[in-house]
């Protein structure tokens, strides 16, 4: 029981560093922040960085790879037995698939508090990439595109690796993405208070209209 206790303990240690190092490199930057502050933040002695991680690259690291397998299990409703792959033929099923998947990132990006960070570090990346970074599109961005764009091409008919694909893809998760990053404009231009249930449902709507249409307009185009 004694060794369970301790395994335990050293997990969170770890994740509360991993937290810690999330919001603060988001927030602050790789550079401006310190392991002191980080290990503040977690509530552990700042040696435990070195130990765990090897040092903050190691912690930046084992941040985007906690990033990798979170959003992985939100694409996947948390379930491993769903794939994110094409599993039909027909244009309507895969469109469907499609926007049940859209749906899911969006509740995930507009209702869960833990969104802003991910989103936070996320773009920090994305401003200056990192071998973080290279860990995020590796594990990430480049194998859930290319899935998404072989669900839009059974959508459609368009050909999967096609520029025109990866364009429409990358446009429509934009649309998904824009209500994280610009979620105070959203609101305040909305009159509301916040993002519960039901915005995030209408948010979710307009994106699954929009993306609709949007493959509409690609089968016209590709027949």
């Amino acid at each position: 029981m004694a060794s369970i206790s301790i395994i335990e303990d050293v997990e969170s240690t770890r994740q509360a560093l991993i937290r810690a190092g999330l919001d603060l490199f988001g927030r602050n930057g790789f550079d401006a922040t310190s392991t002191r502050e980080i290990a503040q933040a977690a509530g552990v002695n700042s040696a435990g960085i070195a130990y765990h991680f090897g040092g903050k690259d190691g912690l930046r690291q084992a941040c985007a790879e906690a990033i990798i397998a979170r959003m992985q299990g939100v694409l996947t409703g948390g379930s491993p037995a769903v794939s994110m792959a094409p599993d039909v033929t027909d244009r309507d099923a895969a469109t469907e698939q499609l926007l049940a998947l859209i749906g899911r990132v969006v509740s995930f990006l507009t209702t869960v508090p833990e969104s802003e960070v991910v989103a936070r570090f996320v773009m920090r990346e994305m401003l200056t990439p990192s071998p973080a970074f290279e860990a995020l599109y590796g594990g990430l961005f480049e194998p859930v595109h290319r899935r998404v764009c072989q669900v839009w091409a059974a959508a459609t008919g368009m050909e999967p690796e096609a520029p025109e694909t990866k364009l429409a893809v990358f446009a429509a998760i934009g649309q998904v993405f824009y209500f994280r990053i610009a979620r105070p404009a959203v609101t305040r231009r909305l009159g509301w208070d916040g993002i519960g249930a039901e915005e995030a449902r209408l948010i979710g709507e307009a994106i699954r209209r929009s993306v609709r249409a949007g493959i509409l307009a690609c089968r016209g185009e590709a027949s």
